[in-house]
């Protein structure tokens, strides 16, 4: 069956452009295996509830032949849709070497993004690994929320401006350990305790969040082959309008950033995506 628009994704740059299509009229296929976004806050929560009625194929997209004025996606079971245009959303959570326990509490104590979780974790205690300039950043800002943080650094030294490093050594709220790792985190409902190696030996930290930056993810564009341009950093290159180097291709959310961002962020790119996909649909059809 041939589409207007086809939807690569399932969390909020996905559900925003396809409610902002869907209500512009557009014939959208949304096709998502499984949804990693949380749904904790009541707008994105709402956000999914407007979409239920847009049709949802819960596959894994492993091909994709773009040409300037067809679009086809194939799925796992080899099923394929061709659309007239095509909005790429499907996000960066494509990690590898999960800590034992990580998978298990994702968005349920285990966080990538500071801002986004942090403010809800006020008074708690958390550990917070990582030792790039992004990490200290992170920790900085979560000092002003949580009760105490054991900020797991997996290197001799921390990278990034000296100057953070500096308000790192002044925060009382903040135990830094170097050159150790986390091996595992456990708990029930939510993370409870989490198991570090440090000079050596293995210890058991009591913990309420754990915040990761050690392993990045990465987009998941696997199933592109290359028919887009994409940064030397991994990102998926737009232009204003969040097209691609291809006509009538258009991406948007942690797609285009390389790194999970504020869902709202992604929300917003998905409208803006979804409009300038109409508005090419105007002129191409």
């Amino acid at each position: 069956m041939k589409y207007e628009c086809i939807i690569v994704g399932g969390g909020p740059a996905a559900l925003a452009a396809a409610l902002r299509l869907n209500k512009a009229g557009r014939q959208v296929v949304m096709v998502a295996k499984g949804n990693p976004a949380s749904a904790a806050e009541p707008w994105l929560q709402s956000l999914k509830e407007q979409t239920q009625n847009i049709q949802t194929i819960p596959e894994e997209v492993v091909q994709a032949t773009l040409g300037a004025t067809e679009k086809k996606v194939a799925t796992k079971s080899e099923q394929v849709l061709e659309a007239s245009a095509l909005i790429l959303a499907s996000g960066c959570f494509d990690r590898q070497g999960f800590i034992e326990g990580e998978e298990k509490f994702v968005g349920r104590g285990v966080f990538y993004n500071a801002y986004q979780d942090g403010p809800s974790l006020a008074g708690k205690t958390l550990i917070v690994e990582g030792k790039t300039e992004q990490a200290l950043r992170e920790v900085l800002y979560l000092s002003r929320h949580a009760g105490k943080i054991y900020f797991i650094v997996p290197a001799m030294r921390l990278e990034g401006d000296s100057r953070l490093t500096e308000c790192l050594q002044k925060e009382p709220k903040i135990e830094t350990l170097l050159s150790a790792s986390l091996k595992k985190i456990e708990g029930n409902e939510t993370p409870q305790t989490a198991v570090v190696l440090s000079a050596g030996a293995e210890k058991v930290i009591e913990a309420d969040g754990v915040f990761l930056y050690a392993r990045r993810s990465r987009p998941q564009y696997d199933y592109l082959r290359g028919t887009v341009e994409i940064s030397e950093e991994g990102c998926v290159l737009v232009d204003e309008t969040f097209m691609t180097s291809i006509p009538g291709v258009f991406a948007c959310g942690d797609m285009i950033a390389g790194q999970p961002q504020l869902p709202f962020v992604s929300a917003a790119q998905g409208m803006v995506a979804a409009m300038s996909a109409d508005r090419w649909l105007n002129l191409n059809e």
